[in-house]
């Protein structure tokens, strides 16, 4: 993720979240530094972009999240996610971008784009749901009672 969340209850929830997932899969969090406009935008993307860059492995698979990506159920989400733990070995990245968006450098790098809704939301809530949607997954994946169908 892009910069901080500016409410202390969505980093409390998401780390809630994210100790969740563990019982079932290896999952982290990271914060990168956000970049400061000074009104270049190009700039702050281009810098923003690097810090993102130098955090990724050669075959990390890259999941963008980005107004113009697919939308998935909880239920697709969740086979999506199996998908990738059986067929590809590589580390699934989620990406949440900062305010500007992404460089056309993380969009090259990215092998897909995913939306959470049509809806806009903060970037602080639209982290927290995503947390419980990647929570939610795994539920779905492993017969847990938390997701009622």
């Amino acid at each position: 993720m892009i910069g901080k969340n500016k409410d202390s209850f969505a980093d409390a929830a998401i780390a809630e979240y994210a100790s969740r997932v563990e019982r079932f899969n290896s999952f982290e969090v990271k914060y990168l530094i956000e970049a400061k406009n000074n009104k270049n935008l190009t700039a702050a993307m281009d810098a923003e972009a690097e810090n993102i860059l130098k955090e990724l492995l050669p075959n990390d698979y890259v999941i963008l999240l980005d107004e113009k990506g697919k939308e998935y159920t909880s239920l697709q989400f969740a086979t999506k996610i199996e998908q990738h733990r059986i067929k590809n070995f590589r580390q699934l990245v989620f990406i949440a971008g900062g305010a500007y968006g992404f460089s056309e450098k993380v969009y090259t790098r990215s092998n897909e784009l995913f939306a959470l809704s049509k809806m806009t939301f903060t970037h602080t809530h639209a982290r927290l749901i995503f947390a419980e949607q990647i929570y939610r997954a795994f539920t779905i994946l492993n017969n847990h009672p938390y997701h009622h169908i």
